[in-house]
């Protein structure tokens, strides 16, 4: 099955030139062993550009499997395939990160020191308290509000991490560059420096910019945990999941 998908949203069509097809067809001879399904590495041209919100700038694919024929990626940054329960160990420190930034947006807290750990937040699901949808469903109802989960790098080798990145860069690039010239007002959320050197593709739009969500610490001026983001975007998305 090729990587390049039969028929794509209408909003696509000017990006998705000739040219642009055969970059593609040329990135599909270099990669194999690729994760995620080749049905799923393009899912961004599902969507409708116009409809897009924000934009979470990722790097490539989680690269591991979980059973026979089974990837964790699915082509939406930041979203791992298996996590079926917020309470189920899961390896995605930026996840739990994010989420901890999301309770602290709803709940209004402004101190550092008053986020509380990933621990404590599950208790407070179970106890009913933070009403966040389960991981999948979550998910997908940030996706149809209008969240576009952009990985930037779109396969990479099963078991190796970054391994297709310069192979991408250039699609990757022309790629963002469409985006922002046909997408004003979406907002960019550049998590980590490497979310961050893709500012000069974006141009003007509005952009909340902060350390990646991996690794999180109070002494960080620019710590992700201080970010703004959620807080100041919940007109446009409810971050705790629409049913």
């Amino acid at each position: 099955m090729s990587i390049i998908p039969e028929k794509w949203h209408p909003s696509w069509n000017a990006f998705m030139t000739e040219e642009k097809i055969t970059m593609l067809q040329n990135i599909e001879k270099q990669i194999s062993n690729y994760t995620p399904e080749a049905k799923n590495v393009l899912r961004f041209l599902s969507r409708d550009l116009n409809e897009i919100k924000c934009i979470w700038v990722g790097q490539d694919p989680y690269y591991t499997m979980y059973d026979e024929n089974k990837y964790v990626a699915n082509g939406a940054a930041f979203w791992p395939n298996d996590l079926l329960s917020w309470h189920q160990p899961f390896s995605q420190r930026s996840l739990q990160n994010i989420i901890r930034g999301i309770y602290a947006s709803i709940n209004n807290i402004e101190e550092y020191k008053d986020i509380p750990k990933y621990n404590q937040i599950k208790a407070e699901m179970t106890a009913g308290t933070f009403n966040i949808l389960p991981p999948q469903e979550w998910f997908s109802s940030i996706e149809k509000q209008g969240v576009l989960l952009l990985n930037t790098y779109f396969t990479t080798e099963i078991g190796k991490s970054n391994a297709h990145r310069k192979i991408w860069e250039p699609f990757s690039e022309e790629l963002i560059k469409f985006i922002a010239q046909n997408n004003k007002h979406a907002i960019w959320f550049l998590w980590g420096s490497e979310a961050q050197s893709k500012k000069t593709l974006i141009g003007e739009a509005k952009t909340y910019e902060s350390n990646h969500p991996t690794f999180c610490s109070e002494k960080y001026t620019t710590d992700f945990l201080r970010n703004r983001c959620f807080k100041e975007t919940k007109q446009h998305i409810n971050w705790l999941g629409e049913k």
